[in-house]
């Protein structure tokens, strides 16, 4: 899996959490960017607890087989897209 796809899958599975992702800060690598969603996610997984984790990521799964990666993590900021242009530089 790529970094972007990482984040892609963060995002996903932030959003049915119910959480709404963080934004990419102005001079932050993609890398730093997938590492922070990480964080997000983790915090809210310790609240929400395994089972409700188990079902967000068993229901993000089923969206991102039928929808695909990139559309189901769709609206995108534009400054991940602007990250991930200047990482494919």
């Amino acid at each position: 899996m790529t970094v972007f796809q990482q984040v892609l899958w963060m995002y996903v599975n932030l959003r049915v959490l119910g959480k709404q992702p963080r934004s990419p800060l102005s001079g932050e690598s993609l890398i730093q960017y997938a590492a922070a969603l990480e964080i997000q996610y983790s915090r809210i997984c310790v609240h929400l607890g395994l089972r409700r984790r188990r079902y967000a990521y068993a229901i993000a799964s089923r969206i991102i087989n039928l929808l695909g990666l990139i559309e189901a993590a769709e609206p995108l900021p534009s400054r991940l897209l602007i990250m991930l242009d200047q990482q494919l530089r």
